[in-house]
């Protein structure tokens, strides 16, 4: 997690090299594909409560 964007000089973040590891600025989830998984999966548990399967209840 970054406590100041943009990071500064040193950050250990910024030295790693793990190919798994992506740093993203803060609104990196703001993508028109993110925004658009969001929706659908809004659209899909709005249709599954109203016919009586609701999904990813919290318990």
């Amino acid at each position: 997690m970054l406590t100041t964007e943009p990071p500064r000089d040193g950050n250990p973040l910024l030295e790693l090299r793990l190919p798994n590891f992506i740093l993203t600025p803060h609104v990196a989830w703001a993508s028109r594909d993110a925004m658009q998984i969001m929706a659908d999966h809004l659209i899909d548990n709005i249709e599954a409560f109203v016919r009586g399967t609701p999904q990813n209840r919290v318990v």
